[in-house]
């Protein structure tokens, strides 16, 4: 009986694997926009599940075949090809023709043919079956250019050199397990598909444990929703047996299977060690083959990966799997012999690891006591942490309790800290309790711990003392007698900001930041650059730097698990976002900047609180605005600085709200605590923001501005006037009361959009919006849009927007009113231009922005916005222009529709030039090797003129380098017909493109 081809192969094979819940990877999507993927990672890895879900949200058809062993023969992969795209359409064609005899590597080009025909998806998994095998060849023919997609899926590397040569070309990209493994957030999302929501400390214990590894991951989150295991339980794999209980075993299997006894043996009796070298493994496990038998696990990809030269290590879940198998007489004489030799070859805190497994208590607490200040000097808290909970406390000295101490504080566990800190011996009890009160910014708890201390150093640690002394000095605000303990003191970002460098402040704030990300390093708390520049960035008014800085802190904070960090990074944010004018943004951040303090000290509080109280008094609540006040000045601690700022900052937010006289006392006592730190730019906003409500000299105001002209120029945290209009009508109250000033102001008045120091008269205190693209509107910076006295007024404003220099009076009357007397067009010109002046104008002095008379203009002016010469600047700039491509998107396609004939004109220019610019935009970047840009910038121009033959000359050039030949025949095919509609046809230029690329798709 002769077997038909379907008989060699099993339609199961060829069903798309059902994905339940699987957790949504939009970070894998991206890689099928590759004409060939190659996703390469050992078992468990979730290759066919990743692949599978991607696939299903992939526009378009897909097939799927799961290889076997049969398919290293060419005709069962013949066979099993022709079966799996056999549902797509013309897929009947390879089958036919295999059952007439067509040859396997022919079978398989008309399998390509297929999937080139409708730009189908074909997966092929356990694709490492093909390796070395007659097969393979066939693989060539799927690989050839076409609109259709391959993926591959296997679990070692596929040595193929035609995938080479793609992934030269662009055309393959490559998954691995890197890629493959979760992210934090998946691993989240993970869990919380099971109904479980955890802490980010809890998050990123699953993803410590299990390392991303995805099937590992799907396990623990299914054990931990059936209450099987606890995150908590497994947050130290390292410190005895690991309450894993049958949650691994699959893997185990998986992972070892048939593992040759030698190579398992190994495996299971290195397990005690966290890094494996083969000197150690020599030693400790008397095993003279230990190098050879590394390397044999290293290769498969799936038992051990390198850590460094000639250093291995196993998945930490599989090692505390492993470790359980062994007897624990065995275990610790290999962790004894591991630690001797640790000791001897320098690795101490591996030693110490060892010496803890092995039982040896004693020595363990002596490595501990001997080293541990180091470690945690290099970041290492969780290690010493970690190492102190293993050691029974019948074996901790006082030592250890210091240590302990350290640890805590800087894990930002104050009240434990202080707990250890009083089993230390007097001295280091001393030193601990300043060291808390330096970290919580709290002097006053300082003092008498610091005297207790002087009593009981020797010699040798007098300077440390004096250091101690003088950095607590500088938290009380007492600048010059830091300074006089300590001199380098002045050398730091902290003094550089209490004394007003903000300069000087910044650039070391910035200095020190550079090295703050990433790493082993322990939490710096109130001393982190990331969180000091942006502070610094919000009195200075740079906004968008601040919240940038913050968030950044933000996310430093939640790596180093220190919640002091991640209170004062919220806090920051809220300062940048408040400066920013974003107010509810800025209450959410303090809030959670409140609700993270909480637990941790009450100093963390005052920044929040701080920020609520400026809310509250902007928005009219002067009574929570000085109850919040009050709450704050309780958690200062004896910090004269802070003191100062808080009742500034509260008092500015009573300035710029409906109640601005009851500042005058805050503003006074806050200028009288800077005048005492010695911080001249906190005098100097007080000074500012008093001249704001006539309580203080102008001289002084004028001093300030001078030497902080971002005061006035920026959005400033500290800044007397929320909005840029009201800072400059203060500024030009200030030039006009300090005549000998105006050029000292200078500064402020050019970040204020001034080349000089403005007159009272042109400043308003308000700025006005006029829009004429899409539609004729005038909106107020409050966001009230003006309404229209006279339907001609809206004409007017039109037609002095298309006219920037302005145009005679006459030209504008007959424009407007055409075919009236003379007589009775004037009258009603009249009439509109004084309507026109009411919507511009109202509250500000007649001509400010309305310039009257024989010529009329719209004056411009930094308080004055027309969008029309916006969009015309920004069309003027050259192609290429940073942030020019994003600038023209966001444009409105065309001008208002207003029935005069000018704007009419000037509405064809612009309607011309915006697709011209865009067109511009995508040959740039297409010779930046941006099609993406390309496609977004030449995809906008088609859309307002779906006949500019350069921008769909650009977008076919862009959608074939994006691998999407289709979709360029679609743009030609669509330029075509709108050509057609205009009795045109394409250029030749246009004609001989479209032939070259589709003679590349042939």
């Amino acid at each position: 009986m002769t077997l038909h081809w379907r008989d060699l192969t099993s339609v199961r094979r060829t069903r798309l694997p059902a994905v339940r819940g699987a957790v949504a990877r939009e970070r894998l999507l991206a890689a099928l926009d590759a004409r060939v993927l190659l996703v390469t990672a050992p078992a468990g890895y979730g290759k066919t599940t990743a692949l599978a879900g991607a696939a299903t949200g992939r526009p378009g058809p897909v097939a799927w075949l799961t290889l076997d062993g049969d398919d290293a023969d060419p005709l069962v992969l013949a066979a099993s090809l022709s079966l799996a795209v056999q549902a797509l359409p013309g897929g009947a064609r390879p089958g036919d023709a295999l059952g007439a005899g067509a040859s396997p590597r022919r079978v398989a080009g008309l399998v390509a043919d297929v999937l080139d025909g409708c730009g189908a998806l074909l997966v092929l998994d356990e694709a490492q079956v093909l390796s070395g095998s007659a097969g393979a060849d066939l693989l060539a023919e799927l690989l050839a250019p076409g609109e259709g997609r391959l993926a591959l899926l296997s679990r070692t590397a596929l040595d193929l050199p035609e995938l080479a040569r793609l992934e030269v070309s662009g055309d393959a990209a490559r998954l691995s397990a890197a890629e493959l493994a979760f992210t934090p957030a998946e691993i989240a999302a993970l869990f919380a598909a099971q109904g479980l929501t955890l802490s980010g400390a809890e998050v990123r214990t699953a993803h410590a444990v299990t390392e991303g590894w995805p099937i590992a991951a799907r396990f623990l989150a299914q054990a931990a929703a059936q209450g099987r295991v606890t995150l908590a339980d497994l947050a130290d794999l390292e410190g005895g047996d690991a309450p894993l209980g049958t949650l691994f075993t699959y893997l185990a299997q998986e992972v070892l299977g048939p593992l040759d006894p030698a190579l398992r043996g190994l495996l299971t009796r290195s397990s005690v060690f966290e890094e494996l070298i083969p000197a150690l493994l020599e030693d400790a496990l008397d095993e003279p083959r230990a190098r050879t038998l590394l390397e044999t696990l290293a290769g498969s990809g799936t038992f051990l990966t390198r850590a460094g030269e000639d250093t291995y290590r196993a998945h930490p879940l599989l090692r505390a799997h492993l470790r359980g198998l062994l007897p624990p007489a065995e275990a610790r004489e290999i962790a004894a012999r591991g630690a001797a030799f640790f000791e001897r070859t320098g690795r101490l805190r591996r030693a110490l690891a060892a010496h803890l497994l092995a039982g040896n208590t004693a020595r363990a607490a002596a490595l501990l006591a001997g080293r541990g200040g180091v470690w945690l000097a290099q970041g290492r808290v969780t290690l010493v942490d970690r190492s102190l909970a293993r050691l029974p406390r019948a074996d901790w000295t006082p030592a250890l309790h210091a240590l302990a101490g350290d640890a805590l504080r800087l894990a930002s566990r104050y009240d434990e800290a202080r707990a250890e800190y009083a089993l230390a011996d007097p001295l280091e009890r001393a030193l601990g309790e300043v060291r808390l009160a330096l970290d919580t910014v709290q002097p006053e708890q300082a003092w008498g711990p610091l005297d207790m201390a002087a009593a009981l150093i020797g010699g040798e640690r007098l300077a440390e003392l004096r250091r101690l002394r003088a950095e607590n000095l500088l938290n009380a605000g007492q600048l010059a007698g830091a300074v006089a303990l300590e001199p380098e003191l002045r050398g730091g970002a902290r003094y550089a900001l209490r004394s007003g460098d903000l300069d000087a402040a910044l650039a070391r704030a910035q200095a020190l930041a550079d090295g703050e990300t990433g790493g082993a390093r322990a939490a710096q708390n109130h001393r982190e650059g990331l969180l000091l520049a942006s502070f610094i960035h919000a009195a200075r008014g740079e906004v968008q730097d601040a919240g940038a800085c913050a968030r950044r802190g933000l996310s430093e904070g939640e790596r180093l698990e220190s919640p002091f960090v991640q209170a004062l990074a919220l806090a920051r944010l809220g300062h940048a976002q408040q400066a920013a004018g974003d107010f509810a943004a800025a209450r959410e951040s303090y809030d959670a900047a409140l609700r993270q303090a909480q637990p941790v000290t009450g100093r963390l509080r005052v920044e929040p609180l701080m920020g609520l109280a400026a809310l509250a008094g902007r928005a009219g609540d002067g009574a929570r605005a000085q109850a919040l006040t009050a709450e704050a000045r309780e958690q200062t601690g004896g910090d004269s600085y802070m003191a100062g700022l808080l009742i500034l900052t509260s008092a500015l937010g009573l300035a710029q709200g409906p109640q601005g006289a009851q500042a005058v006392p805050g503003l006074q006592e806050a200028a009288a605590l800077f005048g005492a730190c010695g911080d001249a730019f906190g005098q100097a906003a007080a000074a500012l923001a008093l001249f704001a409500l006539d309580a203080g000299p102008a001289e002084g105001a004028a001093q300030a501005a001078t030497a902080y002209p971002f005061l006035l120029g920026r959005p400033s945290l500290f800044a007397p006037a929320a909005t840029r209009a009201g800072r400059a009508a203060l500024l030009a109250r200030l030039g006009e009361a300090q005549p000998g000033a105006r050029g000292p102001l200078t500064g402020a008045a050019r970040l204020l959009g001034y080349p000089a120091v403005p007159d009272p008269a042109d400043t308003p205190g308000f700025e006005v919006r006029v829009q004429v693209l899409g539609r004729v509107a005038v909106t107020r910076e409050d966001g009230r849009v003006r309404e229209w006295g006279r339907a001609k007024a809206r004409d007017l404003l039109a037609l002095l927007a298309v006219h920037p220099a302005g145009l005679p009076r006459e030209a504008a009357q007959e424009a407007l009113f055409p075919d009236a007397d003379p007589g009775v067009g004037e009258r009603n010109f009249r009439v509109t231009l004084h309507a026109l002046g009411q919507v511009l104008e109202e509250g500000a002095r007649s001509g400010v922005f309305l310039e009257r008379g024989d010529w009329l203009r719209l004056r411009p002016g930094p308080e004055l916005h027309v969008d029309l010469a916006a969009a015309w600047a920004q069309l003027g700039q050259a192609a290429g222009t940073p942030g020019r491509l994003d600038a023209l998107l966001a444009l409105p396609p065309a001008l208002a529709d207003v029935d005069l004939e000018d704007v009419a004109r000037e509405a064809e220019r612009y309607a011309a030039a915006l697709p011209e610019a865009l067109a511009a935009e995508a040959d740039v970047a297409l010779a930046l090797a941006r099609p993406d840009r390309a496609a977004l910038a030449a995809g906008r121009a088609l859309s307002l003129d779906p006949a500019h033959e350069p921008a769909a000359r650009a977008l076919m050039r862009a959608q074939h380098a994006l691998g999407r030949g289709a979709a360029a025949g679609r743009v030609y095919a669509a330029l075509s017909a709108a050509l057609a509609d205009l009795g045109l046809k394409p250029l030749p230029e246009t004609q001989a493109l479209w032939q070259a690329l589709s003679g590349a798709r042939a």
